[in-house]
């Protein structure tokens, strides 16, 4: 039993590993999430794959098996600590950096997950799954415990959800992009000048400031869109305060969708079905306008 499990948790940490190295723009970009300053991002990123590499490979080895097992909790339990103070920072979903892509996760979901894997990297240090299996006494009144527990704990998720379905309604964001005919470029209109429109094709001009915590969440959103093969041209308030006038940009997270040079959707989002949506609706204004 305990190599069967030494086997699962290696191959885990391998897996994780490969898919982090397949796609380094996304993992740094989940690094960042945990508050990584940037110049140390790059770095992490690399530790992060190598030490779940060595531990795979320790794992296997009977000889280092046990302090593998500690250094895998360890892991763990850092990751749980850190998506806990992300919690605390008021965020509810986050990407996920585990297994590559950035795809946002519930944070409670992400929290079990680096808890379960602490709890076999505890499994592993301590030999307890090559220890003799308890009695028949023992087992039922583990049950009755485990039983007795997730009831408690399903009483709890009711009585919060039974909270929260009075104020949901209202937390939801906009389900559409807010466009304002008077703010932002005019539509059909050629694009102010920025540096960085090739003006040849699609692209999204994605503005953003700093201390906005929607456009920080969306940065992973735009980069699941460059990678399906829309350019996005970044523009921040702190560094690109003319470009902003020139827009007339009228908050953030804002975004301007521009096809061969002219305006062709524009809008105030905060998800990426809201700039999806707007790029659906500046694809059919070219359409009819061709």
């Amino acid at each position: 039993m305990d190599l069967t499990l030494r086997i699962i948790l290696a191959v885990v940490l391998v897996t994780a590993a490969a898919t982090k190295l397949r796609d380094p723009r996304a993992l740094r970009a989940a690094v960042a999430e945990h508050g990584i300053p940037a110049p140390l991002r790059g770095a992490a990123a690399a530790g992060l794959a190598a030490a779940e590499l060595g531990l795979a490979v320790l794992l296997l080895v009977p000889a280092t098996a046990r302090a593998a097992g500690v250094g895998t909790a360890a892991l763990g339990l850092v990751f749980a600590a850190s998506l806990g103070a992300m919690r605390l920072r008021g965020r509810r979903r986050a990407p996920c950096g585990c297994f590559g892509g950035s795809r946002e996760r519930p944070l409670g979901l992400l929290v079990l997950r680096a808890l379960a894997l602490s709890a076999a990297g505890i499994l592993v240090a301590t030999s307890v799954a090559d220890r003799p299996a308890p009695s028949s006494d023992a087992l039922v009144v583990a049950a009755l415990a485990a039983l007795a527990l997730a009831v408690a704990v399903l009483v709890a998720l009711v009585l919060a959800l039974y909270r929260q379905v009075g104020v949901l309604e209202g937390r939801l964001g906009p389900r559409t992009a807010l466009e304002l005919a008077e703010e932002g470029p005019p539509l059909g209109r050629p694009a102010p000048a920025l540096a960085a429109l090739v003006r040849r094709g699609p692209e999204l001009v994605a503005f953003s400031s700093p201390g906005c915590r929607l456009c920080s969440e969306l940065a992973p959103a735009l980069e699941v869109l460059e990678r399906e093969g829309l350019p996005v041209r970044r523009v921040k308030e702190d560094v690109d305060t003319e470009i902003f006038s020139d827009f007339r940009v009228p908050g953030t997270p804002f975004v301007v969708y521009v096809a061969d040079g002219l305006v062709a959707a524009k809008g105030l989002v905060n998800t990426l079905e809201q700039i999806e949506e707007l790029v659906e609706m500046g694809e059919g204004m070219v359409r009819a306008a061709a």
